[in-house]
């Protein structure tokens, strides 16, 4: 029979004394969190067995929509959320919501010894209502409901679009289409309102802006319908789709960026593996997931505590897929 793990076991480990051990599963605010993700994850390598109260778990939920192959975003956030829940003996549960059981408001799952719910993508307002009825803390991530009274944590999703515009209409774009199913996803909605920002900013005819839907009503994907008359830039709501259109623009002979510039969001892989590889607006889901899970850990300590809807900003990365437009040639 192997050894049972002790704190002074890892403590040897670590090289640390053993009371800081168990200063870190007691949470305490003196040790730091880099020491604190050392010490759990040593913890979990060796096997410790944490007592119960040391231990919460929570059911992550996601609409099926969201984690479909083609969906590297949602899929990287919920391993980062699952990365950083081990650093702090989180036990995470995933459950996949198809579009049926949203709309009947099926919760068919299983809540009891939860200690509360992520809810991951975006669901719609009555289906979280619905969740909430469970009286467990509930953190909303990439979404949000001003009036729902929810801790969340988004991109400013509005502010992105706004700087991506402008950064094409410097470079000389003045036609920029937005690629986009409207309304649809508190995300897409938001970064289509600060490119409609930046358009009437800088004295552009929005009337005339050319938006393409990329999705049908249930959120999936369907085949993009772009003008006879291209505009000379495209936004597009994520990378995936830039992707997409990168492809389709190059089997009807229209070069990227030489005749058309194209930004996309998120900066998951097909920014990266997509020939020219794509400008795109960085959204740090290692950080979101972190933030969550304190707005998690926070909320189950105390259920009282002020509501948080936090804003994380994102970062341009300039790639290949935008070119200054020097207008006809």
């Amino acid at each position: 029979m192997s050894k049972k793990v002790s704190m002074q076991d890892i403590a040897n480990r670590l090289n640390i004394s053993r009371m800081t051990v168990s200063k870190v599963f007691n949470d305490d605010k003196d040790i730091s969190s880099e020491m604190k993700d050392k010490v759990r994850l040593m913890a979990q390598e060796m096997g410790y067995q944490y007592k119960k109260n040391d231990q919460f778990n929570l059911v992550v939920l996601v609409p099926e929509v969201f984690l479909a192959a083609t969906e590297d975003f949602y899929t990287t956030l919920y391993k980062r959320l699952n990365e950083n829940a081990v650093t702090k003996n989180v036990s995470l549960v995933l459950k996949i919501v198809n579009k049926q059981d949203e709309n009947n408001l099926n919760l068919n799952f299983n809540v009891q010894g939860k200690d509360g719910i992520l809810m991951l993508g975006q669901f719609s307002k009555v289906f979280v209502n619905e969740v909430k009825k469970f009286d467990l803390p509930i953190v909303c991530i990439d979404f949000y409901y001003d009036d729902l009274a929810l801790d969340s944590i988004v991109s400013n999703n509005f502010n992105a679009g706004y700087i991506a515009t402008k950064y094409l209409i410097k470079k000389g774009h003045h036609d920029i289409g937005f690629i986009g199913k409207i309304p649809s996803t508190n995300s897409i909605i938001d970064r289509y309102l600060g490119y409609s920002k930046a358009l009437l900013e800088y004295g552009l005819d929005l009337k005339e802006a050319k938006i393409i839907p990329d999705r049908d009503e249930l959120g999936n994907m369907i085949d993009l319908k772009l003008p006879e008359k291209l505009p000379s830039a495209f936004l597009c709501n994520n990378d995936h789709i830039a992707y997409l259109l990168i492809q389709q623009l190059e089997k009807i002979n229209i070069k990227v960026p030489e005749e058309v510039s194209v930004i996309g969001f998120d900066d998951v892989i097909y920014s990266k593996i997509s020939n020219p590889q794509i400008t795109t607006m960085k959204v740090s889901r290692k950080y979101m997931a972190e933030q969550a899970m304190y707005l998690m850990l926070r909320r189950i300590h105390n259920k009282k505590a002020k509501l948080i809807n936090m804003t994380l900003e994102c970062l341009m990365v300039e790639r290949d897929s935008v070119k200054s437009y020097e207008g006809e040639k």
